[in-house]
């Protein structure tokens, strides 16, 4: 579960979070009463939706617009989701060192590159 640095995907969050629930549901029907595990099951699922709005907005800023990501972490993605053997995610990070390097010695700033092809 979970195995990318410590980030859970959407569906792993949910499957914890009303795995927790039901617990918690069960202890106040046992111990507190019907009215208050009506109360706790209509808190965990006002929960649920705003846990999933927010991992929906993961990857946009304030203003609601998508963040760049940087291609060495795009590829890092593709590597660990299994599009890419090791080999290609290997070729492809050489190329990316090379084309930075290549940026570096010609004293071109990689980041404004980035923000002018965001324009």
């Amino acid at each position: 579960m979970g195995d990318s640095g410590g980030k859970y995907d959407l569906t792993e969050i949910f499957v914890i979070k009303f795995v927790l629930a039901d617990i918690v549901i069960i202890a106040a029907l046992l111990f507190a009463g019907p009215i208050y595990a009506v109360a706790i099951t209509a808190l965990l699922v006002v929960s649920v939706f705003l846990v999933w709005y927010l991992m929906e907005r993961v990857g946009t800023d304030d203003e609601g617009t998508e963040v760049q990501v940087d291609p060495v972490t795009r590829l890092q993605a593709r590597y660990a989701a299994g599009e890419l053997t090791e080999r290609e995610f290997e070729d492809r990070l050489d190329r990316l060192i090379d084309a930075n390097e290549r940026a570096d010695r010609a004293g071109v700033e990689t980041e404004e590159l980035s923000l002018e092809r965001a324009d």
